[in-house]
């Protein structure tokens, strides 16, 4: 089970959703979630592991022996832990010292679980690393529930009578054994708490914190993995050294900070002062494509592919090595660099790159971002992330995307037939009507084609195109048809054009089809096999990974709608929404796709619309909805009070279907 595919209760609940390419780039991600939430948990892993388990279920002895090990190490190290805190700080020493526990390591510094997600410890350097970030209520290590958690941990023979009796004489906290029950199967995360640093250096270095496994039904540990965490960040194999040196320059975290023991000075400093020389290699670049063109000035476009782990600096090194066969015959030389063949297909690219000739007295062209002498250069984040979304759901066998196009294709031609006959013929109102009538189908052949998928064949994708342009023609001619501002003579003479541009596309396709299946050889059988793409087409959907809160308010509204002296309609209404709120009010005329529409602030409870509408153009049934976008677009102050995930709002209003929260509010009114 990979990272990006963890399971809760037999349910995938979320990939990684961002990535992570410089220090700069980690601290704009975070901004807004360290605005609304003052207690957020941090887990960085240098590269993909199936779980998030703590070491005791490394092996089978060592949760069957849980105890005896506390124990065993008390008797030989008792002295040295006296002075730790209750049960979860002695945990927390044995964890600290290579002794298998039910703890797992967390901290509150995003920067510390960064480097630990990049750190360069012999392993997995050529690996990308993960930051887990979870937005819980963690429970003070003073807390009961810590106490009666670290103790089943060390002495997990005791009984809940025993617990009890333990609770109410240590802490002087009445538990009935129900309630001891309840707690011992619930994991918890254990605040940050200098009294878990006592004796343990590393804490208090790492800022770090804990999280600890309750007992499951079956006579193992309830995990890490039953949190589903609010982010996952990636970060790139090739740019964990770049972060690393911006981690040691910018927030002075390096190994010795993290492990404060004398030999991570040794292991810093040898790192610091090594010198590591790269020389290119053509095995690890392609040149995927080259392209010259010369008009007012010499250019050069340069696509080049390059091993997903080298480090970004060592990147540029080959990118210059290319350039320089070029700098001769260019005056700007335009380079992509991908780690994928299909990342030349989809432009996603891990860096970009221009080179502008000094002698070059035309200065029209702008460096990038980051200037380097002659060069300059824009890193790119999320590439890895949208590579991952292509694998999965855009790039499908060519013998099924085949199938796909060709069915769409066959289904839509009695429409296409049909829409040439009547513009043939002239039968103008009997065109339109038609139209009409069946425009969603219509519509629905154009939504197929946006969602068939891609092939890693450069020429079979690019006819694959065609299909696409033909029912984005077909589609305009229904928004041709539905635009009331065009005179009859105009909206003829459109309607003629959309239709040669169908006429057109249907003959690339029908002369295509034939060169292209004996290719790809597909053969009858193989079209009634291939399912079409979009039946398999996964839809991210949200989930809800903040906790919603017991105190959430349930959403009302009230609201009115009258004309004003000039026939347009106000819109108002009464909330209990938090101020600051906006929220987005349109009128939709029956029949038709869209209205006026306004943006509102809510303020004391109230908000109202402008005045919407011409004064004529709404009138009889009409749809009033009142939405309210994502929290990613809200005022900061209001998303403090509702929460990021809307966690403090319920109610019909709060809509969680789609890939965010939002609000939705419809009702039909008659003007």
């Amino acid at each position: 089970m990979s990272i990006l595919d963890i399971k809760i209760e037999g349910e995938r609940y979320m990939h990684a959703n961002d990535e992570i390419i410089s220090l700069a780039d980690f601290r704009k991600k975070l901004k807004r979630f360290q605005e609304c939430y003052d207690e957020i948990y941090f887990r960085g892993e240098v590269e993909e592991f199936p779980n998030r388990e703590p070491s005791i279920l490394r092996d089978e002895g060592y949760l069957e022996n849980e105890g005896c090990m506390y124990q065993e190490m008390m008797q030989m190290y008792g002295e040295q832990m006296k002075n730790a805190y209750r049960y979860i700080g002695k945990l927390a020493l044995l964890q600290h010292n290579n002794v298998p526990t039910r703890l797992l390591d967390i901290t509150v510094d995003p920067f510390v679980a960064l480097y630990f997600a990049c750190e360069q410890n012999g392993i997995a350097n050529d690996k990308d690393g993960y930051v887990f970030m979870y937005i819980r209520n963690g429970k003070s290590c003073n807390s009961p529930d810590v106490y009666i958690l670290s103790l089943h941990a060390c002495f997990p023979e005791l009984s809940y009578k025993e617990i009890a009796e333990k609770v109410w004489q240590e802490l002087k906290v009445s538990y009935t054994e129900e309630k001891i029950q309840q707690v011992i199967h619930t994991p918890l995360f254990v605040k940050r708490s200098k009294d878990l640093s006592v004796g343990n250096s590393r804490i208090q270095a790492q800022k770090g914190c804990f999280f600890i496994c309750a007992d499951d039904e079956k006579g193992g540990l309830i995990t890490l993995d039953s949190i589903p965490p609010v982010m996952i960040y990636r970060i790139p194999a090739s740019y964990k050294a770049t972060i690393r040196d911006e981690l040691d320059k910018e927030e002075k975290i390096n190994v010795c900070s993290i492990y404060p023991e004398m030999p991570s000075g040794g292991a810093y400093l040898r790192a610091k002062y090594r010198t590591v020389r790269y020389e290119v290699s053509e095995e690890d670049y392609t040149v995927y494509d080259i392209s010259q063109k010369t008009h007012c000035r010499r250019d050069t476009d340069l696509r080049i592919i390059v091993k997903e782990d080298l480090p970004i600096k060592w990147v540029k090194q080959i990118v210059r090595h290319v350039c320089e066969g070029y700098k001769n015959t260019s005056d700007v030389i335009w380079m992509y660099v991908g780690v994928s063949t299909e990342d030349m297909l989809s432009y996603n690219w891990r860096i970009m790159g221009r080179w502008i000739n000094p002698s070059w007295e035309n200065t029209g062209i702008d460096p990038l971002k980051e200037r380097d002498g002659e060069f300059s250069w824009e890193n790119q984040s999320g590439t890895s992330i949208i590579s991952e979304y292509n694998e999965k759901n855009v790039y499908k066998p060519d013998d099924e995307l085949y199938a796909y196009y060709h069915q769409v294709f066959e289904d839509s031609m009695p429409y296409i037939r049909e829409i040439i006959s009547l513009y043939d013929s002239e039968e103008k109102e009997k065109l339109y009507t038609w139209i009409s009538r069946n425009k969603e189908q219509i519509r629905e052949f154009f939504n197929k084609t946006t969602n068939g998928g891609c092939s890693r064949i450069r020429e079979w994708n690019e006819f694959i195109k065609h299909y696409s342009l033909l029912y984005v023609e077909m589609e305009n001619i229904c928004l041709e048809n539905e635009n009331k501002n065009w005179n009859p003579q105009a909206k003829w003479h459109l309607m003629g054009r959309r239709i040669q541009s169908i006429q057109k596309e249907k003959a690339v396709i029908e002369k295509g089809e034939v060169k292209w299946r004996k290719t790809l050889d597909v053969t009858d059988e193989e079209l009634k096999k291939c399912k079409p793409c979009y039946e398999t087409h996964q839809v991210r959907s949200f989930a809800q990974t903040i906790p919603m809160s017991e105190d959430a308010i349930e959403v009302k509204m009230e609201i009115k709608y009258e004309k004003n002296t000039e026939g347009k309609i106000v819109v108002s209404g009464k909330t209990n929404l938090f101020d600051g709120a906006q929220l987005l009010i349109s009128i939709t005329p029956d029949g038709k796709f869209y209205g006026p529409s306004c943006k509102v602030n809510c303020l004391n409870g109230t908000f109202t619309s402008v005045p919407l509408g011409n004064g004529t153009n709404l009138s009889g049934k009409c749809r009033l909805s009142i939405t309210m976008p994502v929290s990613s677009v809200q005022p900061i102050e209001f998303v403090k009070k509702a929460g990021m995930q809307y966690e403090n709002l319920k109610g019909d209003f709060i809509v969680r279907d789609g890939i965010s929260p939002s609000g939705k509010y419809e009702q039909e009114v008659v003007l």
